[in-house]
């Protein structure tokens, strides 16, 4: 599962942070999972959980939040939420749309204890 990965590449993005602020520990890490990401939140907090363990971050918090995904439709500018994978326009019905959020995993917020 990929989920590994993430969680991995995830704590290094938090150890860079932890130096380039000279932080002490870390008390939560958030980031936002789009739902066409292709990433399981639950996985991802499990893999995060476990590997956490055996790094200097042991017991920090992970804070998920899921983002729906949303399309833009190119003749009509209208945004809307995509529901079962209709990518139609439900203002003009054109099927010219493009994905503006919901594919995405970012990182949000570290949250530091400075020294």
């Amino acid at each position: 599962m990929h989920e590994y990965s993430l969680a991995k590449a995830l704590l290094r993005q938090v150890d860079v942070i932890v130096r380039r602020e000279r932080a002490a520990e870390v008390r939560r890490v958030s980031v936002t999972i789009g739902e066409f990401s292709g990433v399981d939140p639950d996985l991802l907090q499990m893999a995060f959980e476990d590997i956490s363990k055996q790094s200097p971050h042991a017991g920090v918090r992970l804070s998920i939040e899921q983002v729906a995904l949303e399309a833009r439709c190119e003749d009509c500018y209208h945004e809307f939420q995509v529901a079962r994978f209709r990518f139609v326009c439900p203002n003009c019905e054109g099927g010219s749309v493009n994905v503006i959020r919901g594919e995405e995993m970012v990182l949000e917020q570290v949250v530091l204890e400075t020294k």
